[in-house]
């Protein structure tokens, strides 16, 4: 019973999300075989009733776990459904969008894409998506064991154009042995002067740094802690929350137990492989829960989970569940059918999920997530408890990131290295960057 609530409970909070409209994601390293990808094979010009191979083209963006768990499994589609040829690719996560942009303009999208919850919007209204709804409705996607408000996550104007591939929640990952070497407690959520504080006295027991995240999504969460959104306050022309991260940011910057700029620079945060808590140049990280398990097998060690901090005169609880990735179709395929097939495959089925174990996040099959929480091993299975923790706390997802988003968060990376290393001011950066940030919404609509 316990369980049923915990599902019902993420199915519910999806559903709001979505009455208000429908990152930083996750991030690794890693390629597949590109033969094929983006182009159209005469080779799969018949249909599968004709008995004749079809190739699909897949592409992704991921790290090597997830590469690796994602090969396995279409090796294992292709084994059941020998007249169907999958050819993938993936990159990580700071090329795959300029690449599938390529893609798209040449029109030469792969059958089967990665799509991401701020990238839907953007890649429906030029045309890129097809429709997913003839397939739910004649059975080829079976959504009976899917939550209305999961499919309705993917959906735009009452159409579907992406099947969410799991439930996903931002985490702050720690180094366990450094905790308790340090004599600290980590809080389930800490306020960022807790965090502060915790760094402080990891730094003077064990000379360990504490990294600060001082990306966009940090940023959102303090609109959100203030009840606001961050897209809206952009649009608006308002600095509250910007001013307030910046100054987090100048905060953990200027105290010698935070990662020095020069160290982030030669580190790189977004790359699993390369994140400071691999080798212990800090204790903590802060990702997405179903990035816990390629963190934990880098490290090869011990990492717990708690939730992003807050902050201490919080109006709204910042957490939130959000879909972790989708599979769409685009509307170039050839073969939209036997793709759909595929995904139906990938979402439903108790031996994919086996493979993947929650990799992209607790399956949206509430039926194959009972399934494999009781199979997973204790890093899946702490991602399982983690995700029905968040549920019973958090707030509606913010609407999809408009168009510019990718360029408003390049800007963001540029000001908060200009924090970093001293070139300007909080107050002076939030100026400056909410007046860019309103131009280039302005223009992208």
């Amino acid at each position: 019973m316990k369980k049923k609530v915990a599902a019902m409970a993420i199915a519910a909070i999806m559903a709001v999300s979505v009455l208000n409209g429908c990152s930083s994601s996750d991030m690794g390293a890693g390629r597949a075989d590109d033969q094929g990808v983006g182009k159209t094979s005469d080779e799969g010009r018949e249909t599968s009733s004709s008995g004749e191979k079809i190739t699909l083209n897949l592409y992704w963006w991921g790290n090597q776990t997830r590469n690796d768990v994602t090969k396995k499994a279409i090796d294992l589609y292709m084994e059941q459904n020998p007249n169907i040829e999958i050819k993938a690719e993936f990159t990580d996560w700071s090329g795959y969008w300029d690449k599938l942009s390529a893609m798209a303009a040449g029109g030469n999208m792969p059958d089967i894409v990665q799509q991401d919850y701020s990238y839907i919007n953007q890649y429906q209204k030029s045309g890129q998506l097809a429709d997913l709804t003839p397939f739910i409705e004649d059975g080829t996607i079976d959504t009976a064991n899917i939550p209305d408000s999961i499919i309705k996550s993917g959906s735009i104007d009452g159409k579907c154009y992406a099947i969410s591939l799991g439930s996903n929640a931002p985490v702050m990952v720690y180094d366990k042995e450094i905790a308790e070497k340090a004599g600290v407690i980590i809080p389930e959520q800490a306020t960022i002067d807790q965090l502060y504080d915790l760094g402080e006295q990891i730094y003077e027991k064990t000379g360990v740094k504490t990294y600060y995240d001082g990306g966009i999504n940090s940023m959102v969460f303090v609109a959100r802690t203030k009840g606001s959104h961050l897209f809206d306050e952009l649009n608006t022309g308002e600095i509250s929350a910007v001013l307030q991260h910046f100054k987090n940011v100048e905060k953990f910057n200027v105290s010698e137990a935070a990662i020095a700029p020069d160290l982030l620079a030669e580190k790189n945060p977004d790359v699993v492989e390369t994140k400071p808590i691999i080798d212990q140049s800090a204790w903590n990280d802060f990702s997405y829960s179903n990035q816990y398990i390629s963190i934990s097998d880098v490290a090869g060690r011990e990492l717990g989970i708690s939730m992003y901090p807050t902050s201490a005169d919080a109006k709204e609880q910042p957490m939130y569940l959000k879909p972790s990735q989708f599979f769409s179709i685009a509307e170039t395929s050839q073969h939209k059918k036997e793709a759909a097939e595929f995904i139906n495959w990938f979402t439903n089925s108790v031996e994919c999920n086996e493979i993947l174990l929650g990799e992209r996040g607790v399956p949206i099959n509430t039926e194959v997530a009972e399934t494999i929480k009781a199979k997973a091993d204790e890093k899946s299975a702490k991602i399982f408890d983690y995700i029905n923790r968040v549920a019973e706390i958090a707030t509606p997802i913010d609407a999809p990131d408009p168009n510019g988003k990718g360029e408003i968060e390049a800007l963001s990376k540029t000001v908060v290295e200009d924090i970093r290393y001293g070139d300007i001011t909080p107050e002076d950066a939030a100026k400056e960057f909410v007046a860019q940030a309103q131009t280039i919404l302005k223009e992208a609509q």
